[in-house]
C-alpha cells in the first residue's frame, strides 16, 4: 500500500492541468491566498482567459475572486457568461425566462438587486408597507425570481423576467 502526506504542493500539477483543460478558468470562491488563485495565475501564464464571480464584499473567502475581478478578470454570474465569453454573442441562451411580472412586482424585484435584502429595507425603499412588500417578496419566490436564506435575506435567482410583454 502506498502511502504519502498531504504537503503544500502536492497538487502543483493538477493546477497546471486544468488551468490548460480549459478556455476559461472560473474561480468561484477564493481567499486572499488560496490554491484557486495560484490555479488562475498558471491559466494567465498559459494565455487562458480568467473569469471569477463576484462575492460579498464582507466575506473573507471573496477576497481572492473580488481581487480578481479587480485585476480584469471576466465577471461570471452564471454559465451564460462563460457561454458568451467562450462562444461569443449569439451563443445559445442557458438563463430561463420567468413569468410577466406586473409593474408592482418588477419595482420590488428592482430593490433587492439594488441590494434591500430585507422585508423591512425593501419595504422603506418602496415607501410602503411591510405587509405589502412581505407579500410581494413571497411572490416573487414562489415565481422563482428570489431566494431568501434562513436569515430571512432575499437574493436574486438566475430567472430572467421578460422585458415588456414577454419579448
Amino acid at each position: 500500500m502506498v502511502s504519502s502526506r498531504a504537503h503544500r504542493g502536492a497538487l502543483d500539477g493538477h493546477g497546471t492541468t486544468i488551468a490548460a483543460l480549459g478556455g476559461i478558468t472560473v474561480v468561484v470562491e477564493a481567499a486572499e491566498r488560496s490554491g484557486s488563485l495560484i490555479t488562475a495565475g498558471m491559466a494567465l501564464d498559459l494565455g487562458r482567459s480568467v473569469g471569477a464571480v463576484p462575492g460579498p464584499v464582507n466575506s473573507w473567502m471573496s477576497t481572492g475572486t473580488n481581487q480578481l475581478l479587480v485585476d480584469g478578470a471576466v465577471p461570471i454570474r452564471d454559465a451564460q457568461d462563460v457561454l458568451d465569453h467562450l462562444l461569443g454573442a449569439g451563443s445559445p441562451n442557458v438563463r430561463e425566462l420567468g413569468p410577466e411580472l406586473d409593474p408592482s412586482l418588477r419595482a420590488i424585484l428592482e430593490h433587492v438587486e439594488a441590494g434591500h435584502a430585507t422585508c423591512d429595507a425593501v419595504a422603506l425603499a418602496s415607501d410602503g408597507p411591510a405587509q405589502l412588500a412581505a407579500t410581494a417578496l413571497t411572490r416573487l419566490e414562489l415565481l422563482g425570481y428570489l431566494a431568501s436564506d434562513h436569515t430571512g435575506r432575499y437574493s436574486r435567482t438566475p430567472l430572467v423576467a421578460p422585458i415588456d410583454g414577454g419579448a
